[in-house]
């Protein structure tokens, strides 16, 4: 069974380097948007803009999930829902996050209603087919009708489903009769940590693991999204694999597993496409083919600032510091550049 590996982030992972997530494998991410909708109004998580940004950057494929507050109605929390998230083309399915945590005291009459009345004002307003997110014990005990069996509309909605066995290919998951087999599994949680998610002080946290049960192609044809051609680049004198793959935010295992012949200065090599809807330019020079954003110059490169660029995700493309492009074009103020301003890169 192939399996494609992403992760789930939300406020409680502050800090993260996409660029190097994208590195070690990475393919996709669901990043926790809102949750309820007290005093008339759904609570964004306030990660929200940054993940779903900077997810998009480094070419992985993102879905948002709202946590549902069962007491609450759900078409209101769908509607502010969609004033948070703009699903876009190339995007994963929005998804429903069903748990018992801020909803002790709610019914299964409630979660069964309000469930399904988010489900559908989804559907609705975006034409995509939403997924719910719960654990199987969950789904049995609370998210079902009074004879005990799966709501009527379960069967209509792909599952996520929740169960930890830290393994994904030697374990199944626990699933709940009357809903779907699962499409997405979230088999790891708050133990095992992954390079480039910290804390606010740099402190590593355990991170949420999850995997798409089938290929790349699938994940992306579930997205709607384009599959993007293979780059071409020509080894330049003092290029390495791992290098290139830090140029290209690429796993090395791929780059290698695209690449199995030798090479030296001269040879043209295929760069495996990333995850999202597009890649996330390397901010390269030299052999990238057809690449346009970057001149090459004595001892540097310039770089035009796109829409969207900051001088964190520049310096990601780069594999240099903010502080050392700050110094490079005498920046007193990081945050100060705008779209067409030429910087220059140091090497």
């Amino acid at each position: 069974m192939p399996f494609v590996k992403g992760i789930d982030v939300s406020v409680y992972d502050p800090v993260v380097n996409w660029a190097k997530v994208r590195a070690q494998g990475y393919r996709f991410v669901y990043v926790r948007s809102s949750y309820g909708v007290d005093n008339k109004q759904t609570m964004m998580d306030s990660m929200f803009p940054s993940h779903w940004a900077g997810a998009k950057t480094a070419g992985m494929l993102r879905g948002a999930y709202h946590y549902l507050k069962a007491a609450q109605d759900g078409a209101k929390q769908a509607a502010e829902f969609l004033k948070i998230v703009k699903p876009e083309k190339g995007d994963l399915p929005p998804a429903l996050d069903l748990e018992q945590y801020y909803n002790e005291t709610a019914t299964r009459k409630q979660f069964v209603e309000n469930a399904e009345a988010f489900l559908k004002k989804v559907e609705q307003e975006t034409g995509i087919t939403p997924m719910v997110y719960s654990r199987a014990f969950f789904l049995r005990e609370k998210v079902c009708q009074s004879n005990g069996k799966a709501p009527t509309w379960a069967a209509n909605y792909p599952v996520w489903i929740a169960h930890w066995t830290y393994d994904y290919e030697n374990t199944k998951p626990l699933e709940e009769a009357g809903w779907p087999a699962y499409t997405f599994w979230q088999y790891s949680g708050e133990k095992e940590y992954l390079d480039g998610i910290t804390n606010q002080y740099g402190v590593p946290i355990p991170v949420d693991f999850d995997v798409f049960k089938g290929t790349l192609e699938d994940l992306q044809k579930l997205a709607s999204a384009p599959i993007p051609e293979p780059i071409k680049y020509t080894i330049m004198p003092g290029d390495t694999y791992e290098g290139i793959a830090t140029k290209f935010n690429v796993n090395l295992a791929e780059l290698l597993n695209a690449n199995p012949q030798l090479v030296m200065t001269g040879t043209v090599v295929t760069i495996p496409p990333s995850a999202g809807a597009g890649f996330a330019s390397s901010g390269t020079s030299g052999g990238v083919a057809g690449s346009t954003d970057v001149v090459a110059t004595t001892g540097a490169n310039t770089y035009s600032v796109k829409p969207g660029d900051t001088l964190w995700i520049i310096a990601q493309k780069f594999g240099v510091t903010v502080k050392a492009v700050a110094e490079a074009n005498h920046l007193s103020d990081p945050n100060s550049i705008s779209v067409g301003q030429v910087l220059t890169i140091p090497k």
